[in-house]
């Protein structure tokens, strides 16, 4: 195990040196390849075949389409559907706000942007209607976690490449539990709203619910054509990432007219920042696992492990305080990227069902969306506003980091939740 302690040294002097994840792996990779003196070859080799993969594809398409929603205000439209069917209720707005962000979730498959993009519209409304300062922005930024769990899903798309599993199957496995964590945060949310006395506003008539609906009915199908595509096997997540693009400039560009060609190249641009900092991740990981891999720490873990009857549930609960830990200091592609190659090969010794796993891992990674110092949604929410401080947003996500607790806790009791779905799926 000498090999495998020094491999988290260098990986630990390197990160609090303050490089990139990606150039932090690159590098340690390089050091360790120089003093086991391993084949030169396997660096160029693992960065060129680290990006072949067909599945991964899809990411920069799906980052590139969710550039296009978001510049094209799509969740405006959305938070202004639910707002119009589920105001009248206890906390009402705030259950919008939910609703629309589980939505832009199923469209988009990213926190950050699911984030942002409800957040511009939900804030005002919401402070404006007298709900606590804190609470909302609490609400936001976990509101925005269910990004990585509803399908489509980066992390899951990369979980995939490396372990080789279907991504359409991780898809569908996420649509259960991510139902699940919306319905936790809008229980949560209507007894938080009945506990401030906040009163219910006017119910909307039916004839104006059922007119802003089909108003924004191209905004709405967008999620059905892209995850239902997948499950009927229409076509596979690259061809739906493909699909949901062309289909998100179509309503953009011709129906709702919040693009024009101009824009076009800001937008690429700002995608294409966002899909090279994930290829360099990816690289960077890949070339980390090639090199951990040649040095058989994989296979040593592995049997450590048995040697020592961890039992299955053991070993996740195990994995899972790591996360937790990674997650203050990591972003979520760089934790799935950096841990997957060393956990792969346990699973397959534990028996452990990998689709569970996934979902055990995308849950966990919704809280380092908003655990601090490094959670990505705290700070995409600290720039709605120039009055937000950093400390309410923290003081408001602490009651949903329990929820998602509980819901990880969920998720493991009840792997059926997670592999249900994927059994069935054709």
């Amino acid at each position: 195990m000498t090999s495998f302690l020094l491999v988290i040294l260098l990986l630990l002097v390197v990160l609090f040196m303050g490089m990139p994840v990606a150039f932090s792996l690159g590098a340690t990779s390089v050091l360790l390849t120089l003093v086991y003196d391993l084949p030169m070859k396997v660096l160029s080799q693992s960065i060129f075949t680290s990006l072949e993969g067909f599945v991964l594809l899809s990411i920069p398409l799906f980052v590139l389409m969710s550039q296009v929603l978001l510049d094209g205000r799509i969740g405006d439209d959305l938070f202004e559907v639910m707002n119009a069917w589920v105001r009248h209720l206890p906390g009402g707005l705030a259950i919008a706000t939910i609703m629309a962000c589980a939505f832009f979730a199923a469209i988009t498959g990213s926190g950050a942007a699911t984030a942002a993009t409800i957040g511009m519209v939900a804030y005002p409304a919401m402070i404006e209607r007298g709900y606590d300062k804190k609470f909302t922005l609490g609400l936001l930024a976990a509101g925005g976690t269910l990004g990585i769990l509803i399908p489509p899903s980066i992390p899951l798309i990369l979980y995939g490449a490396i372990t080789e599993e279907s991504v359409g199957k991780l898809f569908i496995a996420g649509i259960i539990p991510g139902l699940i964590l919306t319905g936790i945060f809008v229980v949560y949310s209507v007894v938080k709203s009945k506990r401030g006395g906040f009163t219910p506003m006017p119910k909307v008539p039916w004839k104006e619910r059922l007119s802003v609906t089909a108003k924004n009915i191209w905004g709405i199908i967008l999620p059905l054509l892209v995850v239902g595509g997948i499950y009927s096997g229409a076509f596979t997540p690259t061809e739906a990432a493909a699909v949901g693009l062309v289909y998100s400039l179509f309503i953009t560009m011709v129906i709702y007219r919040t693009i024009k060609i101009k824009d076009i190249p800001e937008i690429c641009m700002k995608a294409l920042g966002t899909s090279c900092m994930i290829a360099m991740v990816i690289a960077g990981a890949v070339l980390f696992g090639r090199v951990m891999t040649l040095l058989m720490i994989p296979q040593k873990l592995t049997e450590l492990i048995i040697q020592n009857n961890f039992s299955p549930m053991m070993f996740i609960i195990a994995m899972n305080l790591l996360m937790v830990i990674l997650g203050m200091v990591l972003e979520t592609v760089s934790i799935v990227l950096l841990t997957m190659p060393l956990v792969t090969p346990i699973l397959l010794a534990l028996h452990i069902d990998p689709i569970w796993y996934a979902i055990i891992l995308t849950v966990n990674m919704t809280m380092a969306l908003i655990t601090p110092p490094v959670g990505m949604n705290l700070y995409v929410i600290k720039g709605l506003r120039k009055d937000i401080s950093m400390g309410e947003i923290i003081s408001g996500v602490l009651p949903f980091m329990l929820l998602l607790v509980v819901m990880l806790i969920i998720v493991m009791a009840f792997p059926t939740l997670s592999t249900w779905l994927p059994s069935v799926m054709h």
